[in-house]
Order: C-alpha cells, then sequence, then structure tokens
C-alpha cells in the first residue's frame, strides 16, 4: 500500500452504527468484510448481526464497501433462509413419513445412544 492510499483511507468519513457510534472506515470496512466471509462457514448469524449493526450504511449506503458487504449478507441469510427453513419444517412436521423410519432414527437426537460417551444417563 502506498503513502498516498493511506492518507485516502485516513480521510474518509467515519460508517454510523446502529447504536449511533461513529466507526473509522477502515474499521468498519474490515469488520463488515469479516462478517460477510465468516457466515459463509455456516454460521449466518453473522450476516444478520453485520446487517443489524451496519443498518445505516444498509439502508443509505453512505460508504460503498460496507454498504456492499451488508447487502450481500442480506442477500446470503435470505437465500440460507429460504434452503434451510423448508428443510428444517419437513423433518419438524412430517419427518418420519417423508424420511423413513431408520433414516429418521439416525438423525433424531432422541434416540441417539449417549450412554458410551459419559454424556448420557446410567
Amino acid at each position: 500500500m502506498d503513502a498516498a492510499a493511506g492518507v485516502g483511507e485516513l480521510s474518509l468519513p467515519p460508517v454510523a452504527s446502529c447504536d449511533g457510534e461513529a466507526l473509522p472506515a477502515v474499521r468498519a470496512r474490515r469488520l463488515a468484510r469479516l462478517y460477510y466471509y465468516v457466515g459463509f462457514f455456516a454460521l449466518p448469524w453473522f450476516w444478520v448481526c453485520s446487517c443489524w449493526y451496519f443498518f445505516p450504511d444498509f439502508r443509505h449506503g453512505h460508504d460503498p464497501v460496507v454498504a456492499k458487504y451488508t447487502r450481500r449478507s442480506a442477500l446470503g441469510f435470505v437465500v440460507y433462509t429460504c434452503l434451510f427453513l423448508p428443510w428444517f419444517l419437513l423433518y419438524l412436521i412430517a419427518g418420519e413419513k417423508v424420511l423413513g423410519q431408520s433414516a429418521y432414527n439416525a438423525l433424531d437426537i432422541n434416540s441417539l445412544d449417549l450412554s458410551g460417551t459419559g454424556l448420557g444417563v446410567g
């Protein structure tokens, strides 16, 4: 990174968060990018937290980098929810009928034998 780029980053306006705290733009960009990438590791809750924390930029887009990552986080959460929620509801409502008895018992945590691991009763 050259000296001119560092000076430009220091002159960026601060980014507002949902609690009214003004974060330096470089830190806000780093945090929004981190939340976006961590959400891919089966932690989509980070996508929701990113959208909530940077809601002013998510809504109005004052900082283009933070807005880009928060909007992508929102899209990722919507896609994840659209894929996960039907599977979850299918398993919850009609799991044994759809999956069959053996597959349902293999996935059902209540039917697991945990006594050999020291976690079960007895």
